[in-house]
């Protein structure tokens, strides 16, 4: 993979290369790729860039974002694997958002048709798009509320099994 020769002749120094080393810088790599996560398909296939449980804090993920409100509130454990292939089937008409049972991406990433579109553009550029739909940044509570308190409450309107309809069902400490 690596020559010897290489690397310690541009280092001008006689150290020889540990492959441990390489392994060690992989795992860093990794972790500071925090965002980017891998689920397995119901096939079997891997799904890059798909994160299973993440927590929602958009002002800890983009300080880019200006006039964001202070952040009093995040949503811890926030599993995204379940949303996007269970919970949303079949539930669409709950939705302030229009989406396809087969694609429920849509219902949360409004405007989008593929998962590769979602991954095309960075999380905090798609992030001040939507906040910017939805009259600005300083309307990022009232933006989350309709989009999944709204679901969640429509659905308990309907006597269907649903999320948390009370804020610490969603904003623990």
């Amino acid at each position: 993979m690596f020559k010897q020769e290489s690397i310690t002749e541009s280092h001008g120094i006689h150290a020889v290369w540990k492959p441990w080393l390489f392994g060690v810088l992989s795992v860093v790599c990794l972790l500071f790729m925090g965002m980017q996560g891998k689920i397995m398909a119901d096939d079997g296939s891997a799904e890059e860039g798909f994160i299973e449980v993440m927590d929602i804090n958009l002002q800890a993920e983009c300080p880019s974002i200006q006039g964001l409100p202070e952040d009093r509130k995040d949503v811890k454990g926030f599993n995204h694997t379940a949303h996007a292939k269970e919970y949303l089937k079949r539930n669409s008409s709950f939705s302030g958002a229009q989406y396809d049972g087969n694609f429920t991406c849509a219902a949360c990433h409004p405007g989008t048709s593929s998962q590769d579109e979602i991954s095309r553009e960075p999380a905090c550029d798609r992030l001040s798009g939507a906040l910017a739909a939805a009259g600005g940044p300083q309307n990022l509570k009232k933006y989350y509320h309709e989009t999944c308190l709204g679901c969640h409450k429509n659905m308990h309107k309907a006597e269907k099994t649903t999320g948390p309809v009370k804020c610490k069902g969603c904003h623990t400490k």
